[in-house]
């Protein structure tokens, strides 16, 4: 069976996450059907390409599809799929005028990162060889990828009390109970503890999107501490907006000079991880065909070794 690879970018708003994740499609697409996906409430990824996007996934390419679903509504449909699963598992908090409380489920603390981890989820699951992710910047990014296995910490508690409820229930009933509950508990575990394995595999990469510079590195490094320690290792990482070209612009030689210093501590703090560099281009890329260019040009060894 053939294992899809998903690619997520990570990295702080505005260094060029869009940019980095279309390059890496269009590269990708070369050796197999890509999907390049923004998951970004602010969607940039259409403007990159040059083409109008929606939620389906439009063919702009041989080989690849891109598409912007709409976040809030990825997050409204969750929590009232979320909200009827609750009325219908737990009938008897109407009687305490409780259902209530599940009608409020879209603007509960944490039910963003659900909705994004269960399109990533489904993103898994789709016939394509490749999917690219471009991510929201790293908070709710680092999250979402996070959240597998802090939700199986508490779920399987969950499950113990379940379990020890029905075996209570048998005891009086004198039969063996049917609980729902508990089978959507085991059912919810599952799909967790699979996703949670793949995302520790080597099919999904996880790439970081930076600036050489203080704020943009710092934080590289904590995802990057972050990740190692719940089993999800950076393969590689891109900094963009490199001023490469020799100038006389004294602006531009003094954020040269910066750029070095900062680049250098890149190459420490990354030196297990491919690097990849991309310039700064006083234009910004736009369009499949110009992004193909530098595609070539800065990714012709791929990225992560794909």
């Amino acid at each position: 069976m053939i294992i899809l690879i998903m690619f997520n970018f990570i990295g702080k708003g505005g260094v060029g996450k869009t940019t980095s994740a279309a390059l890496s499609a269009i590269s990708l697409s070369n050796k197999g059907k890509t999907l390049v996906v923004s998951l970004d409430p602010a969607h940039n990824l259409g403007d990159v390409l040059g083409v109008e996007l929606s939620e389906e996934p439009k063919r702009i390419a041989p080989g690849l599809w891109a598409s912007e679903p709409d976040v809030d509504k990825i997050i409204r449909e969750y929590a009232k799929n979320i909200s009827e699963e609750f009325k219908q598992h737990y009938k008897y908090l109407r009687v305490l005028n409780l259902d209530k409380v599940f009608d409020v489920l879209e603007h509960t603390p944490g039910v963003e990162e659900q909705a994004l981890l269960q399109k990533l989820m489904e993103l898994k699951n789709t016939d394509f060889d490749y999917v690219v992710v471009d991510n929201a910047p790293t908070g709710i990014a680092l999250r979402v990828l996070l959240l597998p296995q802090i939700m199986l910490t508490w779920m399987n508690y969950l499950l113990k009390l379940r379990k020890d409820i029905v075996k209570r229930r048998e005891i009086v009933e004198e039969k063996k109970v049917h609980d729902p509950v508990l089978e959507l508990l085991e059912k919810e575990i599952q799909e967790l503890e699979e996703f949670d394995k793949y995302l520790k595999s080597k099919h999904h990469k996880v790439i970081l999107v930076l600036n050489a510079e203080e704020m943009p590195v710092l934080e590289a490094i904590r995802i990057k501490d972050t990740l190692n320690k719940f089993s999800m290792k950076p393969c590689a990482v891109i900094v963009n907006k490199l001023i490469i070209q020799d100038t006389s612009d004294p602006t531009l030689v003094s954020m040269k000079e910066s750029q070095q210093k900062w680049l250098k501590k890149i190459h420490e703090e990354f030196k297990d991880m491919q690097i990849v560099k991309l310039p700064y281009l006083p234009v910004p890329p736009k369009g499949v065909e110009r992004l193909r260019e530098l595609a070539k040009e800065y990714l012709g060894e791929g990225i992560c070794k794909v």
